[in-house]
């Protein structure tokens, strides 16, 4: 029954973050039969995290720019699955747009006729005023030839009627090529207005369409989508969710850039520093490890997710080595920090010492117990200051010895 104890106590150091190295190998002692006796040793005090694997880098897919600031998602692909370069990964409801890309085609129909009737009607007003013009002009050529006829050969009165006459085709003509000028100028104006309207039109439909076509956000590069997380519900995105101009609905993580970020209980604060190296532990892969350091920690504590109660130090963490085949996003993670090494420590197992009073006291075979002072503790054993010598035999709660 005790080698049956021993056996589950070194099991459970062995999963437990915060085991020590000498804690393991009291586990294995405990298993041989072996006393529970004060023994030096190495201990290395392990503190736990709590984290998820994130991409550093990415290419955050956003909702794009339109004229209306709230989009419906009608169509997302699944969290986690893979795409292509150009493949589609989110679809907005476009209905609203589809509806106004068909009026805006129906005015620019209306502005493209209007357009023909008045370069149509312009055609016509300027082959009038040009024929006035060449009438003005063949009235001219004949009072001039009138006129040209000596005074010697034309009695006074009608040579001077001629004249007259002449002067008379003249001005008309002079009146019709104004006015023919004018026409030109004015018809100008307003083909010339009817055009920008065409135009106008043709770019509300360019726009429209570039608006509808920007409605489905597609892959920049080969790679795993990783679906936003929902505003306030505290949940992914899914189809039917509103979205607002600007966010980011899903993104293509670069794998390669995997980090940990993991919290630090404010009650820890003070416990790890950047530089300190630690061992992850993603909870889908516990049979791997993965080495790493800690590279920054937040300088203010952040309300946990869970409780508002609870509060932690953001901590990030860079990893030795990145397995892009099993490490994904948002996968759990169990990080020890490695903290100081102590060698040649005096160790006492945990299940030896009693912190039911003020001060902790260690259980001795013979009975009795001894007040101790103690450093850090892992899983299974405590660092001792003072208070025991080195080869006491001791006992647990229960009365074992071993």
């Amino acid at each position: 029954m005790k080698t049956a104890l021993a056996c589950l106590a070194a099991l459970a150091c062995l999963s437990f973050p915060g085991c020590s190295e000498s804690g393991r190998a009291q586990g294995e002692a405990g298993k041989r039969g072996e006393e529970l006796t004060v023994r030096r040793g190495t201990f290395r005090e392990r503190i736990l995290l709590s984290g998820e694997l994130a991409a550093e880098r990415g290419d955050p897919l956003t909702v794009p720019k339109t004229e209306v600031w709230q989009l419906q998602i009608r169509w997302i692909a699944e969290d986690g699955s893979r795409v292509k370069a150009g493949d589609p990964v989110v679809e907005f409801d476009n209905s609203q747009f589809a509806s106004e890309l068909e009026e805006k085609r129906l005015n620019a129909s209306n502005a493209d006729s209007d357009l023909d009737r008045v370069q149509a009607e312009t055609r016509t007003t300027l082959a009038e005023k040009q024929f006035e013009v060449d009438k003005a002009q063949s009235e001219v050529e004949k009072a001039r030839i009138a006129a040209d006829i000596p005074k010697d050969l034309l009695s006074l009165r009608e040579y001077q009627e001629r004249q007259i006459a002449l002067k008379r085709a003249e001005t008309a003509l002079i009146k019709a090529r104004d006015e023919l000028a004018a026409q030109k100028k004015g018809t100008t104006t307003d083909v010339q207005v009817q055009k920008i309207s065409l135009e106008k039109s043709q770019r509300q439909i360019r726009n429209a369409e570039e608006s509808i076509a920007a409605l489905t956000l597609r892959a920049p590069r080969n790679g795993m989508v990783l679906v936003g997380d929902h505003p306030w519900e505290g949940r992914k995105l899914q189809e039917g969710d509103s979205s607002f101009v600007g966010m980011t609905v899903a993104s293509l993580p670069d794998l390669d850039s995997m980090i940990v970020e993991a919290n630090l209980s404010d009650v820890d604060d003070g416990r790890i520093a950047p530089g300190m190296k630690v061992v992850c532990f993603l909870d889908a892969f516990p049979d791997r490890t993965f080495r790493g350091r800690v590279v920054d920690i937040s300088p203010v504590a952040r309300e946990s997710r869970r409780s508002p109660l609870l509060r932690a130090f953001p901590v990030r963490i860079a990893l030795d080595q990145v397995d892009t085949q099993r490490m994904r996003p948002g996968m759990s993670v169990r990080v020890e920090v490695l903290g100081r090494e102590r060698k040649g420590a005096l160790l006492v197992p945990r299940a030896a010492l009693d912190f039911a009073g003020n001060k902790a006291r260690v259980l001795l075979a013979g009975g009795g117990s001894s007040e101790v002072r103690l450093g850090p503790c892992g899983a299974q054993e405590c660092v001792v200051e003072s208070g025991v010598q080195e080869g006491a035999r001791l006992r647990t709660r229960d009365g074992r010895t071993g």
